[in-house]
């Protein structure tokens, strides 16, 4: 305290100086202190200063410690302890208190932890660090077991499609099967696509795909009524125009060949009914009603390139000529 003097107008002034301390109910360290001085002169008036002085802790406590960071995990890692967090105060004692909340995400292994640290001295200042772990799935499912492959097949031996498996990290997969059908740039060619998706529980996907080739025998259609109707109108050979090297040849029933080409193509090279020409029947000559017979010979293959082999058909053709 400041020691103060006092003057009087008429004689001398004698200064006295109080102080009182007066401490706030509570824990809390915080307390006012009440300082008076009081100039009396030689008659008894006096004058009195009241100087008040409130000492208060208002400073936060510090954490001692490294705060832990921020962190994003994937579902496989481990999480890490919490850290055992102390805190000093510049007047008293700090006390730390830890508080964890989880929040789900959108499946079991997407979720956030929220990790908060509070400390607070005895007059109730505080502060406090938050860290947050965001737990992530975000690893797709792995095909497990025997993966099919591409290949070439027959349209009347198609593989059956395999059961396909698969794990993930950290949750459920589902497997689904998805089949599309291509055309090729003939009828009797096309692929099947068939793709495998995998799926876990947080929407995290893989696929597999698988290409099949396939290639169909010609279908024949054996019977011919050239009317006009358009209808069996040509010896139709279904998917033959796909297979470009091929004969076809047609016998009447004493086996008289009454017709016979290459490349038959069910636009401009058919056979409509008409004979092509032999010693016994001349050409453009409409052949009568009667069962006939016919061999078709061609080279099949899966693509043009692949597969190839010959294939002999044979079989009765039915003309109805009017």
């Amino acid at each position: 305290a400041v020691t103060l003097t006092a003057t009087d107008n008429c004689g001398t002034a004698t200064v006295t100086f109080n102080e009182t301390s007066t401490e706030v109910a509570g824990a809390c360290a915080n307390y006012t202190i009440t300082r008076t001085w009081t100039a009396t002169d030689l008659c008894g008036n006096d004058i009195v200063h009241t100087q008040t002085i409130t000492v208060q802790d208002t400073t936060d406590p510090t954490f001692v410690e490294s705060l832990p960071a921020d962190l994003v995990l994937e579902c496989t890692d481990v999480v890490p302890t919490a850290p055992v967090l102390t805190a000093i105060d510049n007047c008293s004692t700090a006390t730390v208190i830890y508080n964890e909340q989880r929040i789900n995400g959108s499946c079991a292994s997407n979720y956030q932890l929220i990790r908060t640290w509070t400390a607070t001295d005895t007059c109730g200042n505080e502060t406090s660090h938050i860290q947050i772990i965001d737990v992530q799935d975000t690893t797709p499912p792995v095909f497990t077991g025997e993966i099919p492959v591409d290949g070439f097949a027959d349209c009347d031996n198609i593989p059956v499609a395999p059961t396909m498996t698969a794990t993930d990290n950290c949750g459920n997969v589902t497997v689904t099967l998805d089949e599309q059908r291509i055309d090729g740039d003939c009828s009797s060619r096309y692929l099947l696509i068939r793709t495998w998706t995998a799926t876990d529980d947080c929407g995290n996907s893989s696929s597999y795909t698988q290409t099949i080739t396939l290639a169909c025998h010609i279908k024949i259609w054996n019977a011919v009524s050239p009317d006009g109707d358009t209808k069996n109108d040509i010896f139709y050979l279904e998917g033959i125009e796909c297979y470009q090297n091929n004969t076809v040849e047609i016998f009447n029933r004493w086996g008289v060949k009454v017709y016979e080409t290459s490349n038959y193509d069910n636009i401009n090279n058919v056979f409509k009914g008409y004979s092509d020409g032999r010693s016994t029947i001349s050409r453009n000559e409409k052949l009568p009603t009667g069962t006939y017979f016919y061999i078709i010979k061609y080279e099949y293959s899966y693509d043009g390139v692949n597969g190839k082999q010959m294939i002999n058909k044979a079989g009765h053709l039915y003309i109805q000529n009017n």
